[in-house]
């Protein structure tokens, strides 16, 4: 069985659910992932399922950004999405929900928060009190503290020694949401998603515990249509991923296999792109399962790194993944399951409730 982040899931998509944004990238909409369930809570060798949640314990960020309660237009037909109408745009429902993508001045400010969190989860070993003080006041000084859920602000609270293992695993998982931040603003590489960041070295491009101001007054977010051409490469490699995760955990436990409508979605869909079901139905219901998890896991890579993809160069060959082992298995998961959630954030930003009826709130509320 895979363990890792989300490590058993159950994954469906139906040809609606996929757009190209550019040539030879794959974006798997949002509604397939909403559709993705978890069968198993595992943990094992620092990786917790708890971590790769849609929406991540650790954080709710309420950094304000210049272009707060702005409206988000669609992205432009470039990007392979049309444009908004400007009348339904103008027509929009002032009190419902609205997205801002941030700017480069708090996506440098997160990154520092999580950079900050990774620090004091360092400090567990340590039991080092005066530093982690005095990291709660660097913290506090920058205004950094926003960025924090309220489990985030607790482990902050907690004095030197009190995290459980769990707590530290989680934190842990923050490094690669940190590898995309600072990629995102030009400080790091994105590297492979097979391996894990390096902590030390992301570390050392922040100055913690050090004045900050000019580090996130300098910030400079990277063209939009890059952050997007890698949000789809995760994406697609998340759903590659999460088949073949549930396709082995199937073959491992064939007794407890029970179909459902999102596999039968899924089954119907490939149908379409050549899955030849009658013969893998054949075979058993599991064999029919399983296969067609790997058929949708093989089409997804074949036509992410096809020839004259941005992404050619990070090719990963589908039988890569049924040969891998469960642990090599787990870290691509969730390193992309972390990638994907990143640049989800990096794109759409945080909703904030405004309510026009309220002058005297000044401030919108995040959801």
């Amino acid at each position: 069985m895979v363990r890792g982040p989300q490590a058993v899931t159950k994954v469906s998509s139906s040809n609606n659910d996929r757009r190209r944004i550019g040539r030879g990238t794959v974006r798997v909409a949002s509604p397939i992932r909403a559709r993705i369930e978890s069968a198993h809570d595992v943990r094992h060798d620092g990786y917790v399922a708890r971590m790769a949640t849609i929406k991540k314990p650790l954080f709710d960020p309420d950094e304000a950004t210049a272009t707060e309660g702005m409206p988000v237009r669609e992205p432009a037909t470039a990007t392979g999405v049309p444009v908004t109408d400007d009348d339904d745009f103008d027509d929009r429902d002032d009190s419902a929900p609205i997205a801002a993508p941030p700017e480069a001045d708090v996506v440098a400010g997160r990154a520092l928060m999580v950079a900050a969190l990774v620090e004091r989860s360092r400090i567990e070993a340590t039991r080092d009190v005066a530093r982690a003080k005095a990291l709660s006041e660097w913290v506090d000084v920058h205004g950094l503290f926003g960025n924090l859920g309220p489990e985030g602000v607790d482990l902050f609270e907690r004095a030197p020694g009190e995290w459980s293992d769990d707590d530290i695993d989680a934190v842990d998982w923050t490094t690669e949401e940190l590898r995309v931040l600072l990629w995102a603003i030009g400080k790091t590489e994105l590297g492979p998603a097979s391996a894990r960041a390096d902590v030390n070295a992301l570390l050392s491009q922040l100055p913690v515990l050090e004045p900050a101001d000019a580090f996130i007054d300098s910030a400079v977010l990277r063209d939009a249509a890059e952050i997007d051409v890698q949000r789809a490469l995760a994406e697609a490699l998340l759903e590659a991923v999460r088949s073949e995760a549930w396709a082995r955990t199937i073959s491992e436990d064939p007794q407890s296999f029970e179909p459902d409508a999102d596999l039968e979605e899924l089954l119907e869909s490939i149908e379409a792109d050549g899955f030849d079901r009658k013969a893998a139905a054949a075979q058993g219901a599991v064999h029919e399962a399983v296969s067609g998890l790997r058929f949708w896991s093989r089409s997804l890579l074949r036509e992410l790194f096809s020839s004259g993809s941005p992404h050619e160069q990070q090719k990963l060959d589908s039988s890569d993944l049924v040969s891998w082992d469960d642990a090599t298995l787990g870290t691509l998961l969730g390193v992309v399951h972390a990638r994907v959630e990143a640049f989800e954030w990096l794109q759409e930003g945080d909703e904030y409730e405004t309510d026009d009826g309220d002058e005297d709130d000044d401030e919108d509320q995040l959801v």
